[in-house]
């Protein structure tokens, strides 16, 4: 396994992360056709892809580089586009680790297994050299060149332990542009990412808005180095995974085999990338929500080793499309207002839907445009035995702060009844774009939740205030007191 191992170069300020792998690999020879009994490839129940009739989705891969001569890569790489960002300069299409190859290998595997059919194209984005070392600024660099390519998936098989604002930046920046983010959930084996009084996460596969993946052998059984944690999505098998070796002659039958869930990201890339060339429409969102619902579950819903389970190669592809949504909540209040809002301005009065990502916040706001004297009766609902609670934010609140003051100066009203649906009622005073915030209350949990959150408008009225609703108290610093109460502020 890689770790954080050293201090950036002097011209990076951003922390230094590894590429991610649980063991040291093994190099041999194998007929590239063999690869098709593997026992991983059984535990997705992998069949080849047939005739391809769109174009292949572009994923890129950010890693060590990627070899495009190595076995199975032929006519699978974007050797045109690809793109360095290894501190000191490299070049993308060398990989003296052997890492990237590894994982754009296993990646075209999943998507396709036909020589005939490639399936997907992948994108190397070189952001570690042979060290496997690389930086913060680097992924981010690497992420915002995905996006300007028009990446429809984004591969981050890293590890690291330090949280970086410049990478979570950047995976947002993918996300509003329609990006799919799979990272590896990390191979400490530890749970504590979450955990109340600890909260020792591994990055990226922690940050929101992430797809993180755990690793199970050919079974389904998570293996012991996967890291847990409430941030883990699904998982796909990560143990003695076969693919093509960098370390091969050019056009050779060299392969290698790794076990870590570097791999199992990788799986799960495949078939997101699979999806995608059977149904190009699919959206980010539709491709989280078919992956994990189709995945062959764990007893008691999601749990913090295997998320929603071990995906399901034909039970994806024979679902039908999840439901398209175009109202979905933030996770931090300045990034709403670059989103699709819950209630936009022309609406005139009716109800709107929205919902949480399948990946968990615990606090998201939408936009809600709201003319004078309208009355807005916001609901939120979530699995049984979470506690949800629903806030209005004056229009123009910035990056929220804990606090009485903060919670003085911006917040309208709040609906913290116990339990896991509450209702709130605010007619509009003034005329502008207010937030509705779905809080999430405590953060440890087995379970991930959703929420489904629904806006109904009256039309105009003259009378503004707030109804049915508990507005916090100035000492509660955003937590109020339940009950029916309500007052405007």
């Amino acid at each position: 396994m890689s770790a954080v191992h050293a201090a950036p170069p002097p011209a990076i300020s951003a922390p230094v992360r590894g590429r991610e792998s649980a063991r040291e690999s093994q190099v041999f020879d194998q007929d590239v056709q063999a690869l098709t009994g593997q026992a991983w490839l059984r535990a997705i129940r992998w069949t080849p892809a047939g005739r391809l009739y769109n174009k292949p989705p572009l994923v890129a891969v950010l890693d060590t580089g990627v070899a495009p001569g190595a076995a199975g890569l032929a006519g699978r790489v974007d050797t045109q586009h690809a793109k360095s960002y290894a501190f000191g300069g490299g070049d993308p299409l060398v990989d003296a680790q052997g890492h990237g190859t590894m994982v754009a290998g296993v990646i075209a595997t999943v998507a396709s297994g036909a020589e005939a059919n490639p399936g997907v194209a992948i994108l190397p984005v070189q952001i570690a050299g042979p060290t496997g070392q690389t930086s913060a600024q680097a992924v981010a660099e690497g992420i915002y060149y995905a996006i300007s390519q028009r990446a429809r998936i984004i591969n981050l098989s890293l590890q690291g332990s330090s949280r970086s604002k410049v990478e979570q930046d950047a995976i947002n920046a993918a996300v509003r542009a329609g990006i799919l983010v799979v990272a590896a959930s990390g191979n400490s084996g530890k749970d504590t990412c979450g955990v109340a009084g600890i909260t020792q996460c591994e990055y990226p596969g922690a940050y929101r808005h992430v797809l993180a993946v755990g690793a199970t052998d050919e079974a389904g059984t998570a293996l012991p180095e996967s890291t847990r944690g409430m941030h883990v999505a699904i998982a796909a098998p990560g143990r003695d995974i076969v693919a093509g070796s960098a370390r091969g002659p050019e056009g050779g039958q060299r392969f290698e085999t790794r076990t870590g869930t570097s791999m199992a990201a990788a799986v799960v890339t495949g078939v997101a990338a699979r999806l995608l060339a059977a149904r190009p429409s699919l959206t980010a969102d539709q491709l989280t929500e078919i992956m994990m619902s189709t995945a062959r579950g764990t007893a008691g819903g999601l749990d913090r080793a295997r998320g929603a389970g071990l995906v399901d190669l034909p039970r994806a592809l024979a679902a039908k499309p999840p439901w398209l949504d175009t109202t979905e909540p933030d996770d931090d209040a300045p990034g709403a207002r670059g989103l699709s809002p819950l209630v936009a301005r022309g609406f005139s009065y009716g109800q709107r839907k929205g919902r949480l990502r399948t990946w968990a916040d615990l606090r998201d706001y939408s936009v809600v445009y709201l003319k004078k004297g309208q009355q807005l009766t916001a609901e939120a609902t979530v699995q049984p035995g979470n506690d949800v609670d629903l806030y209005l934010w004056k229009p123009g609140t910035p990056l929220y702060r804990q606090g009485a003051k903060f919670a003085r100066e911006w917040l309208l009203a709040g609906a913290v009844n116990k339990g896991p649906a509450d209702t709130l009622t605010y007619r509009a005073p003034e005329e502008g774009e207010y937030l509705l915030e779905v809080r999430l209350a405590g953060a440890q949990r087995l379970v991930r939740p959703r929420y489904l959150v629904s806006a109904t408008v009256t039309k105009p009225t003259t009378t503004a205030g707030a109804a049915g609703a508990t507005t916090p108290g100035a000492g509660t610093g955003g937590t109020g007191s339940g009950g029916t109460s309500s007052r405007a502020r």
